[in-house]
C-alpha cells in the first residue's frame, strides 16, 4: 500500500544577494556573476568560508610533539583533499600533506619527520550555515601494521636491508616481486617500516575513499612517512632533520561511522598501497587495484599488480589471484569503474607521474582492460592514449543500463613523464554489456586543464572545477592555475564556461554535489615548490603554494531558473527491479522531465570510481504521482545510498531539479519517507563567517599566514589568475559587493574545537523542525 501523501511546498529559488555583515559577524554569502550577470547561464558562487571563520587565524602555534624539540609547531586548518557526503547530508573530509608548513629544511630532508597523520573534519551545511564537528579520533585509526615496536631506521639498514631496498619482495608487490616468484626465488618483506617517534604512521593521505553499502565510509591505503636513510633527526636531539624522504604505502583500511562520529580500523590488506583505487562491485564488496609500496625507492618496477576484495559482511580481504593473468601493470590512482557487464573496467588513465610511479612496462598503461571477478583475470579490451590526472567521470545511463560512457577530459597525454602541459582534448569511452569498448573524440575543453575535479550535477550535466594548465607533480610550484569552471552537457555534447570563483585551487582540490543541488568546492594542498620549501614561485602567476582550508559554494544555472519541483514523498529504500511511487507537487507534475538516481559522492585526488548517474523510467498519473522503475540489479546500481532528484523542464531544453531525497538501493525496501537533509532555503539563505585571506608567500621558512589579522567574506584572491573564458579578468565579487571590515568584537571558535553537538534530524516527514542558531 502506498504511504500517505505529504503536503508539499513550493519555494522560489535564489535571487542575487548582497553581502551584509551583522553585529554578530555573520555574513550572507555574495553571489558572483559573470560579465553579463546572467546567473541562469553561468551560475554563481558564494564567498569563501572555512572552519572558525575569518576571525580565526589559518594557522596557530601548538606545543611540539617531537621528542627533543622544544620549538612550537604550526598547526593549520585541515584542507579538503578527500571528501564524502554522508547519508545524513553532512560532508566528511580529510587533510593532505599535514604539517608540511613545519618542514623548515625543505621537503626532501624534513617533510617525513615533520609530517603528521592527516586530521579529518565533518562540515554540516544542512541548516544553511556551516558548522564543524571534530571526530573523536580525528587522525583516523590504523597505523602501519608492518611496524615492529622499537625498530629504528638504523636497525632497518642492518636487520632488513631488503625491505630498505624494496626488492625482491613477494609476488604481486610489483614486477620485481612477481618475476622473482616465477623464478622460484625466496620472498622478502618489501618494506622495513621504522617505529619512529612521530604520529605519522597511519596517514590517510593518498588513500582512496569509498562508500560501503550501509553508508559508512572506508579509506584504504595511505602513507607512512619516514626518512630512509635517516642521518639526523630532531626527535633524537639533533639540531636539524637530515635524510631522504620515504612514503610507504599502507596496508591499512579504516572505516568512518557517521552515527558515532568515529574512525575504526578494519582488517588490513595484504599489499601496501599508496595511491590505490577502490571501486564498489555489484554485490557490495569493494575491489582495490594498484598503489605503490614505496614512493621514492620504487624499485619494484611497477605498482602493485594484484587486486584485493573487501567483504563488508565479514570485514575481511581476499587476494584475487589465479595465475599470471590475474596481474596487470596499472598507473597510480588508476581510473576504474564497475562496467555494465559486472566486471571492473580500466580506462587507460591514472596519475602517471607520482613522481616515481613509473613502471618498466608503462607503455601498457594505454591498454584498456576488464578484470573479471569470477575468473580473477584481466582481459584486454582495446588501446587508447593514456591520460595523466584527467577529469574522468561516468555519464548518465539510461535503461536498460547496458552501456556506460565515460568522459575523459584534459590531463596530460602519455605515460611518464608525459607531455607536462595539459591538453584541451577529451575522449568518450563507451563500454557495452557484451564487453565491446569504443573510443571516440569528444568536444574540446574551453581551457586546457590538469587535475580538474568532475562533479555530476543534479540535472545530468557535469561540472569541471579547479586544476592547472600543467602537471604540478613534475615541477611543483610552477603550475598555472585554472579558475575557469565549465559544464559538460551530455545531451548536446558541449562544454560551457561558467562564472569564476574567488579562489584558485590547483593540486589536491576537491568538490562534491550537495543534497540541495549546490556544489561544495574546496581543497588546494600543493607540493612545496621544487620539493623544497613552501613559497610562491611567481606570485600572481603561478599557483598559491600554501594550503587553502576554505570552501566555496557553486550554484549551477539550474538554481537560477525559477521554482524547483517539490518531492513530497519517496521511499527511503528500494529493491532492485521494483516499481516505487514518488509524489511531487501537482503543479509541476506535467513538467517532470527526468528522474535521476545518483550515487552519493566520495572523491579523492579528483577521482570518484563509484560515480553513477541513472536516468530512471517513470510514468505519471497527472495528479502528482510518479511510478518509477528501480535499477534492475547491482550491476546498474551497486548497493548503497543515492540521491534521488526529480527534474522539470525549464522550457528551453534544460532541467530544474528538486532537492535530493536520500534513498538506499539494494536488496531490501522501506516505505518510510526518504530524508531530505537540505531544503531549498539553504541555497538562498546561506550564511557564513568567511575565510582568512590568501596572500603571497615568498619568504624562505615563512609558513602560510600563521597570525594574519582576519578578513571578511568577498575579498578578492590576490593570487587569482583569470584564464580564458567569458569571465577573464572579471573578479568573483565586484567592489560594490565587498563587505566592510568585520567588527573588532567578532569572536570565532578556536580551530579544532572538539565539542560534540546533537545531530540534526533527517527531514523524512518534511515537517521535522529545523534547528537554527545552535552552537556546534
Amino acid at each position: 500500500m502506498r504511504p500517505p501523501r505529504r503536503q508539499g511546498r513550493r519555494l522560489a529559488v535564489l535571487t542575487a544577494a548582497t553581502v551584509a555583515v551583522t553585529g554578530a559577524g555573520v555574513a550572507t554569502a555574495p553571489l558572483a556573476m559573470a560579465a553579463d550577470g546572467d546567473a541562469a547561464t553561468v551560475g554563481s558562487w558564494s564567498a569563501p568560508f572555512e572552519e572558525g571563520g575569518a576571525g580565526t587565524p589559518r594557522c596557530t602555534y601548538v606545543p611540539n610533539d617531537t621528542p627533543g624539540d622544544d620549538r612550537e609547531r604550526l598547526e593549520c586548518k585541515p584542507t579538503a583533499v578527500t571528501s564524502a557526503v554522508l547519508p545524513d547530508g553532512r560532508v566528511l573530509y580529510g587533510n593532505g600533506i599535514e604539517s608540511e608548513e613545519n618542514a623548515e629544511e625543505g621537503g626532501v630532508a624534513s617533510l617525513s619527520p615533520e609530517s603528521r597523520s592527516s586530521r579529518t573534519r565533518v562540515v554540516d551545511l544542512t541548516d544553511g550555515s556551516p558548522s564543524w564537528r571534530v571526530p573523536g579520533n580525528e587522525r583516523s585509526d590504523g597505523d602501519n601494521p608492518n611496524i615492529v615496536a622499537g625498530r629504528t631506521s638504523d636497525d632497518c639498514l642492518t636487520e632488513g636491508p631488503l625491505g630498505v631496498a624494496g626488492v625482491p619482495g613477494r609476488g604481486g608487490d610489483g614486477l620485481a616481486g612477481s618475476v622473482n616468484e616465477q623464478l622460484g626465488g625466496p620472498a622478502a618483506d618489501p618494506t622495513c617500516s621504522p617505529d619512529d617517534a612521530q604520529d605519522n604512521d597511519g596517514d590517510i593521505f593518498c588513500g582512496d575513499i569509498v562508500q560501503l553499502p550501509d553508508g559508512r565510509q572506508m579509506i584504504v591505503g595511505g602513507t607512512d612517512w619516514y626518512n630512509e636513510p635517516s642521518v639526523l633527526e630532531k626527535a633524537d636531539g639533533d639540531p636539524v632533520n637530515v635524510g631522504v624522504i620515504e612514503l610507504e604505502g599502507l596496508r591499512s583500511a579504516r572505516i568512518f561511522d557517521g552515527a558515532d562520529n568515529a574512525w575504526n580500523a578494519t582488517a588490513p590488506m595484504k599489499f601496501g598501497r599508496w595511491y590505490p583505487s577502490a571501486t564498489t562491485m555489484s554485490d557490495g564488496t569493494v575491489m582495490v587495484v594498484s598503489g605503490t609500496l614505496k614512493l621514492i625507492k620504487s624499485t619494484q618496477g611497477s605498482q602493485v599488480r594484484r587486486t584485493e576484495t573487501y567483504d563488508p559482511t565479514t570485514a575481511q580481504w581476499t587476494e584475487n589471484y589465479a595465475g599470471l593473468a590475474s596481474e596487470k601493470t596499472l598507473p597510480e590512482n588508476a581510473r576504474v569503474y564497475l562496467a555494465p557487464n559486472g566486471k571492473l573496467f580500466y580506462t587507460g588513465d591514472g596519475q602517471m607521474f607520482g613522481p616515481f610511479g613509473q613502471a618498466v612496462d608503462e607503455a601498457l598503461f594505454g591498454v584498456q582492460s576488464f578484470f573479471d571477478p569470477e575468473t580473477e583475470t584481466w582481459q584486454d579490451a582495446g588501446l587508447t592514449i593514456s591520460r595523466s590526472s584527467p577529469a574522468s567521470v561516468a555519464l548518465p545511463m539510461k535503461a536498460p543500463y547496458d552501456a556506460m560512457t565515460i568522459l575523459r577530459a584534459g590531463g596530460t597525454l602519455g605515460p611518464p613523464p608525459g607531455t607536462y602541459v595539459a591538453t584541451p582534448t577529451t575522449d568518450l569511452t563507451t563500454i557495452h554489456a557484451d564487453g565491446t569498448v569504443t573510443n571516440a573524440p569528444g568536444p574540446m575543453l574551453n581551457t586546457p586543464r590538469w587535475f580538474t575535479q568532475p562533479t555530476p550535477l543534479a540535472d545530468g550535466d557535469v561540472l569541471l572545477t579547479s586544476g592547472a594548465r600543467n602537471d604540478e607533480v613534475v615541477a611543483p610550484g610552477l603550475e598555472i592555475p585554472v579558475k575557469q569552471p565549465e559544464i559538460y552537457d551530455p545531451e548536446t555534447n558541449t562544454f560551457t564556461p561558467m562564472a569564476e570563483p574567488e579562489r584558485a585551487r590547483t593540486y589536491h582540490n576537491n568538490a562534491v554535489l550537495l543534497p540541495n543541488g549546490q556544489v561544495l568546492v574546496g581543497g588546494n594542498s600543493p607540493i612545496s615548490t621544487g620539493y623544497g620549501m613552501q613559497r610562491d614561485a611567481v606570485p600572481g602567476v603561478t599557483g598559491n603554494n600554501d594550503k587553502d582550508p576554505s570552501f566555496e559554494l557553486f550554484s549551477p544555472p539550474y538554481l537560477h531558473k525559477g521554482d524547483r519541483p517539490d518531492v513530497d514523498y519517496a521511499p527511503s529504500a528500494v529493491t532492485w527491479g521494483e516499481e516505487f511511487t514518488v509524489d511531487v507537487d501537482t503543479a509541476t507534475d506535467a513538467d517532470v522531465s527526468k528522474v535521476l538516481l545518483m550515487r552519493m559522492p566520495a572523491p579523492q585526488h579528483v577521482m570518484d570510481n563509484d560515480t553513477r548517474t541513472l536516468e530512471l523510467p517513470f510514468t505519471t498519473d497527472g495528479d502528482g504521482s510518479l511510478t518509477v522503475s528501480a535499477p534492475p540489479s547491482g550491476k546498474a546500481a551497486p548497493p548503497g545510498f543515492y540521491y534521488l532528484f526529480v527534474n522539470r523542464s525549464d522550457g528551453e531544453g534544460g532541467h530544474v531539479p528538486s532537492v535530493a531525497s536520500i534513498v538506499h538501493v539494494g536488496d531490501f525496501s522501506d516505505d518510510a519517507n526518504a530524508p531530505q537533509p537540505m531544503g531549498p532555503e539553504t541555497v538562498e539563505g546561506f550564511e557564513s563567517e568567511g575565510a582568512t585571506p590568501v596572500e603571497s608567500n615568498t619568504h624562505l621558512s615563512n609558513p602560510p599566514n600563521p597570525l594574519e589579522p582576519p578578513t571578511v567574506p568577498g575579498e578578492p584572491d590576490p593570487l587569482g589568475v583569470p584564464m580564458a573564458g567569458p569571465d577573464a579578468g572579471v573578479p568573483a565579487t565586484g567592489a560594490e559587493g565587498q563587505a566592510d571590515e568585520a567588527p573588532a568584537d567578532v569572536q570565532a571558535p578556536p580551530v579544532g574545537d572538539p565539542a560534540l553537538v546533537p545531530q540534526l534530524p533527517l527531514r523524512g516527514d518534511r515537517r521535522a523542525p529545523r534547528r537554527t542558531g545552535q552552537a556546534r
